[in-house]
């Protein structure tokens, strides 16, 4: 969604989003951490599965280098190929990958794909074709580095044929620094800055992190912040939801799948957790075979016995309204 606009916004500190990146850590300064609460809502007698996303987030510092200049391409070139593997591998087992780019990724796509490079992706560039020839999903990410925000990464992804989502991928939720808590500056469109012109909203919250994820929250769930000093507490007339990422693992996984089987968290309850596939993973050696034993294949068990399901972020908040009525259901430790 993109509407033109004259409207400027103030930009906020580059290190303002550096928690944007799934990470695990310890309990949340200002929340319990030991105790858990749910709220019941919607959903069916029968337990429901918990609900999973895959995603990757590629940084403002990717291709390395100067835009517009050969290593800085060849660098690019390196990176759209290992998306590609990245795209199959999840394909073959079936699973939804969510690709998150911030807009260095994004500049040189506009600058390195020409009819030469797209002769190879069917004529088509990178996101268009990582979508349409292997259902990856693409949201928003951003650091609000280098003079772009997220309104300037959304205007970029629909520049490039790939837009609509309004995901805002990672975030810093701790409102002990409120320098950087402005997730909820999102609660109205806001402007870009390196394309003033373009307007964004994003309602759809991932990450809750803390800089450099040394404190990151452990929470399962979703539920519609109510400010950023009342975080975990639900407010059902907000207009942004928050999606938990819990502890990011396979154990983590199996442990809600637990509480459903244990019947610790109501079949009313929507379970979440989310998994960051690094650039690492995907650019070192072994890095794919290790992630397909690891997490795909136990994962892909998991979904046959119908105790997961692997989806992605605009998805599993339409479920979490059509089946669990949007009611907030929060897990924390």
């Amino acid at each position: 969604m993109r509407v033109r606009t004259t409207l400027m916004v103030a930009a906020i500190a580059a290190v303002s989003i550096v928690a944007a990146c799934s990470g695990k850590g310890g309990g949340s300064p200002t929340a319990p951490s030991t105790t858990s609460t749910t709220t019941t809502g919607g959903g069916t007698s029968a337990a429901p599965p918990v609900y999973v996303v895959l995603f990757t987030h590629i940084e403002d510092n990717t291709p390395s280098g100067t835009l517009d200049t050969a290593a800085n391409r060849t660098l690019y070139l390196t990176w759209r190929t290992r998306l590609i593997t990245m795209a199959e591998l999840a394909q073959r087992y079936g699973m939804t990958w969510v690709l998150q780019p911030d807009w260095k990724f994004l500049e040189a796509a506009r600058t390195y794909e020409n009819a030469s490079v797209m002769s190879t992706t069917g004529g088509k560039n990178i996101f268009r074709y990582l979508r349409d020839q292997f259902d990856v999903v693409i949201d928003p990410h951003s650091h609000e580095n280098g003079g772009y925000n997220y309104t300037d990464v959304a205007y970029l992804l629909d520049v490039l044929g790939v837009g609509g989502s309004t995901v805002i991928g990672g975030h810093i939720w701790d409102p002990s620094l409120p320098q950087f808590a402005h997730w909820d500056r999102f609660r109205a469109p806001v402007a870009g800055e390196q394309y003033p012109s373009s307007l964004w909203r994003g309602d759809i919250l991932m990450g809750s992190g803390t800089p450099n994820h040394t404190n990151d929250p452990i929470v399962s769930g979703v539920w519609r912040p109510a400010d950023p000093w009342n975080y975990f507490k639900d407010s059902p007339s907000g207009n942004i939801a928050c999606i938990g990422a819990f502890k990011s693992d396979i154990d983590g996984i199996n442990e809600l799948v637990a509480r459903y089987t244990s019947g610790q968290s109501a079949s009313t309850c929507m379970l979440t957790s989310t998994y960051h596939i690094t650039p690492t993973m995907i650019s070192s050696s072994s890095g794919l075979s290790t992630l397909e034993r690891d997490l795909l294949s136990p994962l892909s068990s998991l979904r046959s016995s119908g105790k997961v399901e692997v989806t992605d972020f605009t998805t599993l908040v339409a479920t979490w309204k059509s089946r669990f009525g949007g009611q907030a259901c929060i897990y924390r430790q």
